[in-house]
């Protein structure tokens, strides 16, 4: 199983290596980084089957990170491990398509068994956030746009890459697809969201609030 570790703290990322690779051998550790953006580049180079990723960092936080990377390779699994027990990190991590959030105070083989859950099709979520999220139930959001339940998979990946300003010869090299089959999935895309062109598309998917 291909892990990418994702933190700022040399120390911890290097301790973190060694020690899961002694605890399992199938684990192996294909690369570090040590912000949200080294981390989205390390994702395309490597293609990691997982990635445990920090939450604040440098350059890119880990959540934004999260989002941007899922994207691109909507079949990594990522899951969050951090200090932080803050609920509005937890929501949005989750929302941005994390499996998984742990406490870095959590056991070694505790973490071993939760990457095998995440990898298996499960979300590990820590204990203690559980239970904060029950303390501090979070606020109500807005209904989702009409429109969402329409966009195939394929498609909300290609109106969130839209969003972030690629070209569709950039769309086409990220998901691997010819350029045509880029256009393709724009023009359905925009007639599912009802917008006229492009930078319509980009605000309705901002103004949405689910990229």
């Amino acid at each position: 199983m291909k892990v990418l570790l994702v933190d700022d703290q040399k120390l911890f990322v290097d301790s973190m290596r060694a020690i899961l690779e002694t605890l399992d051998e199938e684990l192996e550790i294909v690369g570090t980084a040590s912000d949200g953006q080294e981390a989205l580049q390390q994702a395309d180079l490597l293609r990691p089957e997982l990635i445990l990723m920090d939450v604040r960092m440098p350059v890119l936080d880990g959540v934004e990170a999260t989002r941007r990377i899922l994207l691109r390779h909507p079949t990594i699994r990522i899951i969050m491990l951090t200090t932080f027990e803050d609920d509005e990190y937890v929501q949005t991590a989750i929302s941005h398509g994390a499996r998984g959030y742990l406490l870095k105070s959590i056991s070694a083989t505790e973490l071993v068994t939760a990457l095998k859950a995440v990898a298996g099709g499960m979300v590990a979520i820590d204990p203690h956030v559980v239970a904060g999220m029950v303390k501090s139930p979070p606020a109500l959001r807005p209904s989702p746009p009409p429109w969402i339940d329409a966009l195939s998979r394929r498609e909300r990946q290609i109106l969130g890459l839209i969003l972030q300003g690629y070209h569709n010869r950039e769309i086409a090299e990220t998901i691997h697809a010819a350029e045509q089959t880029v256009r393709n999935y724009a023009s359905r895309i925009y007639d599912k969201i009802g917008a006229a062109d492009r930078a319509e598309a980009a605000r309705i998917a901002r103004e949405s609030g689910l990229f």
